[in-house]
């Protein structure tokens, strides 16, 4: 079934205004102005929206919309509604509005301190005077998808190509990192693609990527990402605990390296763990050398068959332990059990620091 259309621009301009009129307080009123004069100049905006509180104050707020904005945008959009409140005057408000904003763009917008509206229900506002805040959610998934070759980074392929971008320091061609890392030159650059949509690589067009922002690229992926959910897991209990895990992992003949807490503390030791997970190419091998029982409540062991098996390939020795490198190790924390999420934030923070010792 084919995507629904995106709305026109004026009809977007029509929803927003909707939308805003809707949230304000039920005292509050609105006149708006479309296809709107900036003062005395040239410029013209597609809406200009005067609130009025109960008191008759009254503050301008400053429409500009787009039908789609994608994160890589907000800056130069940023810049065009500012022009056209700096026109205005210096209390004018400026706000971006589209048929829909995602998360990241949203984000983006609010950290240069710019409110948005959308047409599901998405909203920020911020007034100072008369003193007016609103915050709404609404849809948090795209109504109008875009027709892109890749709109997830959900598979293997994905996560081998986002490793790759983000382990590697650019500038780099797609055919070079290839070489370099052994993922196909076909995926890195579906997944470059899609990574540049959402500003966290620059490059030019068609051209070599010169930067990678690759806390943002680590991030993303964990929204398509998950420890538990997009590997398979077994439950295991090692009744001996986790120490005797690790001995039996000291002489281990299979193939494993670990994740979660229990790799995290050979790295920035913020918490002990009270699991180690593993990823192991066949459990059942795995927990027979480890001596391990399965159980339905209580374990402390995780053998993990990997989406990916090139996990078990780029690891990195951590105190006699065999571990994941750290970008596939920070999102499985971030999407991990219990108190992983905040440990994955701390990993962050120590490859920031230590960006030498796992960047090649």
């Amino acid at each position: 079934m084919p995507s629904p259309t995106l709305p026109t621009e004026s009809t977007i301009t029509r929803d927003v205004t909707r939308v805003l009129a809707d949230r304000l307080p039920q005292d509050w009123s609105t006149n708006v102005h479309h296809d709107a004069r900036i003062g005395e100049t040239r410029l013209r905006t597609d809406a200009i929206v005067t609130v009025q509180s109960p008191d008759r104050r009254v503050a301008d707020i400053v429409i500009e919309i787009k039908r789609r904005i994608e994160p890589r945008m907000v800056t130069s959009v940023v810049e065009q509604v500012r022009r056209y409140c700096a026109a205005l005057s210096e209390n004018t408000v400026p706000v971006v509005g589209a048929a829909y904003l995602s998360p990241r763009t949203r984000d983006a917008l609010a950290s240069q301190g710019i409110g948005y509206i959308d047409t599901t229900g998405n909203v920020l506002l911020k007034i100072s005077s008369p003193g007016l805040f609103i915050q709404t959610a609404g849809a948090e998934s795209d109504p109008w998808p875009a027709s892109y070759p890749l709109t997830s980074l959900r598979g293997r392929g994905a996560g081998a190509a986002v490793r790759a971008i983000v382990d590697n320091h650019a500038p780099f061609g797609v055919r070079q990192l290839a070489e370099i890392t052994g993922v196909p030159a076909p995926t890195l650059s579906r997944v470059i693609v899609l990574l540049d949509r959402e500003g966290i690589v620059t490059r030019k067009p068609r051209g070599p990527v010169l930067d990678v922002d690759w806390q943002g690229a680590i991030r993303r992926w964990a929204e398509d990402y998950g420890q538990l959910t997009s590997n398979r897991p077994t439950m295991l209990l090692d009744p001996r605990g986790l120490r005797s895990t690790e001995k039996h992992l000291a002489n281990a003949s299979f193939k494993y390296a670990a994740t979660g807490a229990f790799a995290a503390q050979r790295f920035n030791p913020v918490a002990g763990a009270r699991t180690a997970a593993l990823y192991v190419e066949d459990p059942y091998e795995a927990a027979l050398e480890l001596d391990l029982r399965e159980v339905d409540h209580g374990a402390n062991v995780v053998l993990l068959e990997p989406l990916d098996p090139l996990v078990l390939e780029s690891t990195m020795l951590r105190d006699n332990l065999r571990c994941v490198g750290p970008s596939q190790l920070a999102v499985d924390l971030l999407t991990g059990p219990g108190r992983e999420p905040p440990q994955g934030e701390a990993l962050l923070d120590w490859m920031t620091i230590n960006e030498h010792a796992w960047r090649k």
